[in-house]
């Protein structure tokens, strides 16, 4: 089937519902430009970087008067490969592969945004601003005057030992010339004053909340406490690889917190929890996650349905979102009412497009948009009988709404493109081939995945887990049955149970095997001892306290 849609119906991008763009997303690629927002305070700098002339920057450092032996081409070679495994990411160039260039230098310190890499931000789906607007709006929550120029101020003691931060002119990063830092940290610290730094440029933000701040909320909630707990009791390059973790695990739950609540809305009419004003409720999710490492066993099959339920819930997100972004649209033609609704908090002009669905006016809108979809497929030159009569099947079922009947022609025509870009999302937020995933197995083989977090994504929920008071203090030790409990009502992962869904006799059975297998875990991280059979009587030691 070959059903062509008109130019402006080809998008899938809805962020008003999603908060960002549902594709492959790299969370250490974009955290330069992260800091960069930091930083400047909002503002960004067009990029000055000839990225695919990494030579010449690799020339330069090489006679920076600072550092010394690497002035012969066999030298030089030991400084181009220390720079590329341990500085600079080196990219393919373009969409045919072909060549390469300077990706991204690696976020070791706040000055990474220094080079103006990557060059485009496409690729970051919106993630970046997402978390810097919900961080900025997390210290407005909490009452903090001059968020932004305190975010700069607290990032730069958490992760900015040793850098020197110029005038606000261009905001030029340099090495302080005095401080003890970890060599690699200087080695980029000297690259990257290579680079000409421009000026900023004033960008207005216009953050109007989230349709689903249940999901947005816990994420600033998640970096603010861990920001003001372990600013200056981690080296930089510990806090930025925890903090990284973080945000992949609230990006990857973003999306699946998202297409419960719009599923609620469609079905109901009403807001769910997540979309409300009360959130203090427990994160919806149900994420068991295995710690056995068995695989076949009956808690690594658990932890392997989990994905797939998942799997599910992001393939029904589609039509979901497509329905909505539909009415968004459609609400245009109601005049000062559909204004009214444009003009309501996010989550409540939602709930007020839903109940216009039925509208003759939105109903007008889809079939307009139908039928220059049929004109276009016709005029393509590539639709054929078929692709017409379904299209007309489609637009006479008379168990569909017109605005559902136009729904079901976008997803005929979106729907190959769209699936792929949510997996996508899954995968590379879910930490695939990450070091602080949530999400283990081959990448091509979708069925091989399950949840079961490294060793690093343990240690940073760990390390949040211990907060307490908006991160101002931390417990030095808890009960295991304390943590439990945070981990499932906080992060949506379970452990000693099963999820509701695949509750029974076995399961239940495997997750208490889940949970001796945990302790085990946290044995090996040297955060439990495990000293008596009492389980009220087991402590989980603060990871830092434990070293």
């Amino acid at each position: 089937m070959t059903i062509t849609l008109p130019k402006e119906l080809r998008s899938l991008e809805f962020t008003e519902l999603t908060m960002v763009e549902l594709n492959d997303v790299d969370i250490d690629r974009l955290l330069p430009h992260l800091w960069e927002l930091i930083v400047k305070q909002g503002r960004i700098a067009p990029s000055k970087t000839n990225a695919e002339d990494y030579d010449h920057y690799l020339r330069a450092l090489a006679v920076d008067s600072r550092i010394e032996g690497f002035d012969t081409d066999q030298s030089r070679k030991v400084l181009d490969g220390w720079l590329r495994s341990s500085v600079v990411r080196i990219g393919a160039k373009g969409r045919g592969r072909s060549g390469s260039n300077m990706d991204y230098i690696l976020p070791l310190t706040i000055a990474s945004y220094r080079a103006g890499l990557p060059k485009f931000r496409s690729r970051h789906r919106h993630a970046e601003t997402l978390v810097f607007d919900l961080l900025i709006d997390g210290l407005q929550r909490r009452g903090v005057e001059a968020p932004e120029s305190n975010l700069h101020e607290r990032f730069r003691h958490a992760i900015g030992t040793g850098v020197h931060i110029g005038t606000p002119a261009t905001w030029a990063a340099t090495y302080d010339g005095e401080s003890d830092i970890d060599i690699n940290a200087l080695l980029s610290l000297y690259f990257l004053e290579q680079f000409e730094p421009a000026s900023a440029q004033d960008k207005k933000r216009d953050f109007r909340g989230s349709a689903v701040p249940g999901a947005t909320r816990e994420l600033a909630r998640d970096l603010l406490d861990y920001l003001a707990a372990y600013s200056g009791r981690l080296t930089p390059s510990a806090f930025i690889d925890r903090f990284a973790a973080l945000i992949s695990l609230r990006l990857f739950q973003l999306p699946l917190r998202v297409a419960r609540s719009t599923r609620h809305l469609l079905k109901t009419g009403e807001k769910s929890e997540d979309m409300g004003d009360d959130l203090t409720g427990a994160n919806p999710l149900e994420l068991y996650c295995d710690f056995t490492g068995v695989r076949g066993s009956a808690s690594d099959e658990l932890a392997r349905q989990c994905v797939q339920r998942d799997l599910e819930v992001m393939r029904g997100f589609l039509p979901d979102r497509l329905l909505l972004r539909s009415l968004r649209e459609a609400v245009a033609m109601l005049g000062r009412r559909g204004q009214e609704i444009k003009a309501l908090p996010m989550a409540d002009s939602l709930v007020e497009m839903v109940r216009e669905k039925d509208n003759p006016l939105v109903s007008a809108y889809a079939v307009i948009k139908m039928q220059a979809i049929e004109q276009e497929t016709r005029d393509s030159g590539v639709g054929t009988d078929e692709d017409l009569d379904l299209i007309a099947r489609i637009t006479s079922s008379t168990a569909l709404s017109p605005v559902e009947q136009l729904t079901q022609l976008l997803i005929e025509g979106l729907a190959g493109k769209g699936l792929e870009n949510q997996i996508r999302w899954f995968w590379s937020t879910g930490g695939v081939q990450k070091p602080y995933g949530l999400l283990t197995g081959a990448l091509t083989s979708r069925r091989s995945w399950r949840y079961a977090p490294s060793d690093d994504l343990i240690a940073a929920l760990l390390l949040v887990c211990f907060t307490q008071s908006d991160g101002s203090r931390t417990r030095p030790s808890m009960p295991i049955a304390d943590l439990l409990f945070q981990l499932r009502a906080r992060f949506g992962i379970l452990i000693d149970r099963p999820p509701a869904a695949f509750d029974s006799v076995d399961s239940r059975a495997a997750a208490a095997a889940n949970l001796e297998a945990f302790k085990r875990r946290l044995q090996l991280l040297g955060c439990f001892d495990g000293l008596s059979d009492d389980f009220s009587a087991q402590f989980v030691k603060h990871p830092l306290e434990a070293v």
